[in-house]
Parts: C-alpha cells; structure tokens; sequence
C-alpha cells in the first residue's frame, strides 16, 4: 500500500496518463508500462501484464478496468475510484464539449489532418512495449512455442474472443508442462468470495433491462443501451463502434451519419479510454431535447457504459489476489504472460495493417519506438511533438504564415 504522499504522485501520473494515452488498450498498456512500472516503479512488469491479462478475460474496457486494478493494488477501494474517475474524466469532457460543439455548430466537413500522425506514433508506442517485454522475458520451458502459437493463433483468428482464448491456452500449456515435472503439490482449497459487487453488477442489469422495456423515455433506453453494451462487450472499443453504428443510426436514426463519422474521427485523436465516444454518442442521442440534455446524454452514457467493468473488476480482484498464489495458477500465468507478450507483438501488426506499410509509416513506427524505449522520450512530449508537426503541415498546406 502506497502512504499518502506517494498516492498523491501516483495519482498525478494517472492524470498524465489520460492525457497522454491515445491509441486504444495496447497502446494505453504500453504507457501504464513506461510509467507505472519502468519510471515510478509501482508494481512490476509480471504484475502489470497479469492484471492485463485478468481484465482481458472480462467484459468492458480492458485499459480501464487494468488501470483501476492497479489503483486497487496499490491503495484498496478508495484509490481504485480516483483512478477510475482521473482516468477517464479528461476524455468524456473533451467527447462532452464535442458533442455540444457538433450540436451547436452542425459541422459537416471537420479536416483531421493535425491528428494524421498519431495513429502511427500510437503503433509505435505498443512496439516499444513489446521491445521492452522481449527483452524481459524468461525464456524457460515451453516459452517460446507459446509465443509463437500465441502470435500465429491471433494473426489468423479474427474474433473478438481470440485474446483470452490465446491467453487461456497460453496459461493451460505451462501449467501442463510444470505439472508433468511434479512439484505443484495437492489442489488447494479456493479461497471464500465476496458476492457484494456481483450482486450490484446483476441487479443494476436487471434493472436496466426491465425499465428499458417497461419505460419508453429516450433517457431510461440510453442507459440501458451502454449499460448493456459495458456488461456484454469484448474485444474494446472496435467491437462497440459498429454496434453504436448498427443501434442509434442505421436502426434508430438518433444521429445521422456525418455526426456519428465525426464522433468517431474525433476519438482518435482524443486521449484515454475509446469508450468515451458514449459520451459523444450519449450527447447527441438527446440533443433533440436542447443543448442541456445533450450534457445529461453524455453523463448518462459515460456512467452507464463505464460502471459494469469497475463493478466486474472490484468483484474479481479481490479473488484474483488469493487465487493467484496458488502454485498452479502461479504456473499458469507464467503461460499467461507469454501469451500476453506474444498478443502485444500481434497488436503491432495488427495495427499496421490499417495505417499501410509505407516507408514513412514504418520509419514512424520505429522512430517512436526508439524515442521511447531506446532513449526514454517521455510518450507525452512524443505527441505533443506530433500534433504540432500535424498542425505545423497543415498551416503550410493552407499556406498560412
């Protein structure tokens, strides 16, 4: 447990954090890397990829609910909500102000060209990450094959269940390895769970579902919309883009297109959580309202999207914390963590593939990656840098002094 002062500086750098993560949850992972662990020193890679690891096996958003599971770590229940609240507060207030922006002005043709250069640096982020890992690894046993599975399944499997399938197998493998040399001794007893917030987690589902059916208000449909779409979501936020899409355009028609492609341009070049975008779309489903029910929207949908993962996660930790020192899982997440490098790696050619693989692209890519692992570029002076280039360039384009 952290003492005050240093919960204080621990906090700040949650703050950093969500001002400088962009690039969806392996990229966020790879900055939690450089500051929590490598910088600061909070808990250690094996401990950070495990809890990674925990949150990818859960519904909800993987970033946040890792990054609340360290707040948990580190300083119990108290610490874990001001994570959760630093982290994702700077991105559902800028999602927030977009909305009103985008419902006050109607814009229709918003140039991104300043943000053209953080998807690659954002790539090259997760790159240094899993330079970082290798680097780190113990090789032991069965290692390296797991990596290689772990690579070869998620590059051909696409499926929002790939990562804790790879990850599970991954765990399954070294454990059948470590128990055919002997040594783990007789199962031990499961230590005894407190149902508390799986309880609030059901019942606030129940809830959900039965006053969207029984009340028709706009209000009470939204939060259970992203109520249901935090409880049931895998695979982050490209799985709940499209369903956003599917729900409250093409099907509801509650924003039009253009809105909902600026909502979703925009949050690419917003840092933290993708699932903030609930707060954009929460907005904008009640704007028919007035400018005020645009701001209850997006409270609405960053509360309903955002408190299934918290309750999941304080629910499960606190299990995890005595499941996990039994010699078999132990051995487990020694598999668990190879595959959780070897999904870090896959992320990185994953997320190449929509950007191209371009000489300026790639030469991007690897000059981040070098700034930040090679010679200890903080991430937040790397963006700064590049939105002023992309800002820079677009001056020039519009020949402006």
């Amino acid at each position: 447990m952290l003492d005050e002062t240093k919960r204080r500086t621990y906090l700040r750098d949650v703050l950093m954090l969500a001002l400088s993560a962009f690039g969806g949850p392996f990229a966020h992972l790879a900055l939690m890397q450089e500051r929590l662990v490598e910088r600061r020193q909070y808990l250690s890679n094996e401990e950070l990829l495990e809890l990674n690891a925990l949150c990818q096996f859960l519904p909800g958003p993987t970033s946040t609910q890792t990054i609340t599971a360290v707040g948990l770590k580190l300083g119990g229940q108290r610490l874990a909500l001001l994570t959760l609240l630093l982290w994702i507060l700077p991105a559902c207030l800028l999602m927030t102000f977009l909305a009103v922006l985008v419902y006050s002005l109607e814009i229709k043709n918003l140039d991104m060209a300043t943000f053209r250069w953080l998807p690659p640096v954002a790539v090259g982020f997760v790159a240094a990450s899993a330079w970082r890992l290798l680097e780190r690894q113990s090789w032991r046993g069965p290692s390296l094959p797991i990596l290689a599975l772990s690579i070869a399944l998620s590059l051909t499997i696409v499926s929002a269940f790939t990562f804790p399938a790879v990850l599970l197998l991954g765990g399954l493998l070294f454990w059948g390895w470590e128990e055919r040399k002997g040594g783990l001794g007789s199962p031990h007893r499961i230590p005894k769970i407190r149902w508390t917030y799986l309880r609030f987690y059901a019942l606030f589902f129940v809830m959900a579902i039965s006053l969207g059916n029984g009340f028709r208000s706009r209000e009470v449909l939204l939060f259970e919309n992203f109520y249901r779409y935090g409880s049931l979501v895998f695979g982050g936020g490209q799985i709940l883009l499209p369903m956003m899409y599917e729900h409250f355009v093409a099907s509801r028609q509650y924003l039009t297109t253009d809105q909902f492609l600026i909502g979703y341009g925009l949050a690419q070049g917003v840092p933290g959580p993708v699932f903030s975008l609930a707060a954009y779309m929460g907005g904008l489903v009640l704007q028919s309202k007035g400018v005020l029910y645009v701001l209850l929207g997006a409270l609405i949908g960053t509360v309903a999207i955002f408190t299934p993962g918290a309750l999941l996660i304080f629910f499960v930790y606190p299990v995890w914390d005595d499941v996990k020192r039994m010699p078999r899982i132990q051995a487990a997440l020694q598999g668990v963590q190879v595959a959780a490098v070897g999904l870090i790696v896959t992320a990185v050619v994953l997320l190449m593939k929509p950007l191209g693989y371009n000489t300026l692209t790639i030469s991007i890519v690897a000059l981040t990656a070098l700034l930040n692992h090679r010679w200890g570029v903080p991430p937040l002076l790397i963006v700064v840098l590049t939105l002023t280039a992309g800002l820079v360039g677009e001056l020039l384009v519009l020949g402006l002094p």
